[in-house]
């Protein structure tokens, strides 16, 4: 018995039967998506030329963050490095004869170094030449806008009340924003800050 054809559309195929009957499968052709008209093409595009530019924009200031955010961790680092020698040395050492303390000095070459060792200069800094001195603080500044401060007659307030004596040490250092040719405001740059403070623990 011979199963009538339904159409040219779909395939015929033949499958033989053991008692001899042939049978033709008919099997519905598989529909294809016909494309897009040109007009539809044509909006896709002008979407995609929208979309782009907020999307560098989007993906630029992730790096320009991450990298800020990346500056300033290495700025605390040394920072804090600075603050542990002035902390846990004495202003005073019969055996230094600069004019600025050598735990001054010794605390802002640990920040410089600090610095280089992360892959920022800050070499500008000179840790015998401050810029300003006064009986208990110490600037450095530089050309570019960084500086360096560290205040020996800082105080924090103590757990049981009164003052402790602390040094603070603050750390500045300029950033440029990839975006800030784009952006009102930022084309100069930004200066990153940074500052630590721990309580003194000798005279």
């Amino acid at each position: 018995m011979r199963i009538p054809s339904i159409g040219h559309d779909c395939e015929a195929v033949r499958v033989a039967q053991p008692s001899g009957c042939v049978f033709e499968l008919f099997a519905e052709p598989i529909p294809v998506r016909e494309k897009g008209t040109r007009g539809e093409r044509g909006i896709e595009l002008l979407e995609f030329a929208l979309v782009l530019p907020l999307l560098l924009v989007l993906l630029v200031g992730i790096f320009d963050f991450g990298t800020a955010f990346a500056l300033r961790q290495k700025m605390t680092n040394a920072a804090r490095e600075a603050a542990r020698i002035v902390v846990s040395s004495p202003l005073t050492d019969q055996n230094c004869s600069s004019s600025i303390p050598c735990s001054i000095v010794a605390a802002v070459n640990a920040a410089v170094q600090s610095m280089a060792n992360a892959g920022e200069s800050l070499s500008c800094v000179q840790p015998a030449s401050p810029t300003s001195s006064g009986t208990l603080e110490w600037t450095y500044t530089c050309a570019n806008g960084a500086s360096l401060v560290i205040n020996r007659g800082y105080a924090i307030a103590a757990s049981g009340g009164g003052l402790l004596p602390a040094t603070q040490v603050t750390l500045v250092y300029p950033f440029s924003w990839r975006l800030g040719p784009f952006l009102p405001g930022y084309s100069g740059g930004a200066k990153l800050s940074t500052r630590i403070t721990m309580a003194n623990l000798v005279n």
